[in-house]
């Protein structure tokens, strides 16, 4: 009897646990569908030629825009430790606009900006938005890979208009997390 009722309990557990993971992933996809569906049908967001989107700062060349976790920074040329305290970095050798266009930004620390500390919870089909003095381009996440610190791959030119964003990984100073997205 005692071994019904254990057998019972976890069935129970399970489909509790299950039930769960169903409500907060509808949910997820649910805001996603929101964000995306807001961006694609807003035409105040549709970029006419020599329009300027957004004022920056004197450094910046752009904003990043990140919904689902909240992120809204200014983007600077460079990646030293120097741009990296105060903006999200943009490596020089990738597209600024079409192309590959590649981010980086710390996920941690003292007395820098940590603008990628929760791109870790990106799932695929997040919304990632890029505005530039260009106009402004929606990108839909696609990969989220774990890469090694000396692999420049993911940063090179492509054909397709995509964006790439990386970051530390925390206690494994060997790896960073890559994130890819392409325009939508």
């Amino acid at each position: 009897m005692k071994i019904i009722k254990v057998i019972l309990l976890i069935v129970i557990i399970a489909i509790a646990i299950l039930t769960m993971y169903i409500i907060q992933k509808n949910s997820r996809k649910k805001v996603q569908e929101e964000i995306i569906k807001t961006w694609i049908n807003d035409e105040e967001n549709i970029v006419k030629e020599d329009t300027i989107v957004e004022q920056f700062s004197d450094n910046a060349i752009g904003k990043l825009k990140i919904p689902i976790i909240g992120v809204e920074a200014e983007i600077a040329e460079g990646t030293d430790l120097d741009i990296l305290t105060n903006y999200i970095g943009h490596f020089k050798n990738s597209g600024l606009w079409d192309g590959n266009v590649a981010l980086a930004s710390h996920n941690r620390g003292q007395n820098v900006a940590h603008y990628f500390e929760n791109i870790n919870k990106l799932q695929k089909g997040d919304l990632i938005v890029y505005v530039t003095r260009w106009g402004e381009r929606k990108y839909i996440v696609y990969s989220i890979t774990k890469i090694k610190e000396t692999d420049w791959s993911s940063i090179e030119d492509t054909d397709t208009n995509m964006i790439t964003l990386i970051t530390c990984i925390k206690n494994n100073k060997n790896k960073r997390l890559c994130v890819k997205a392409v325009e939508i």
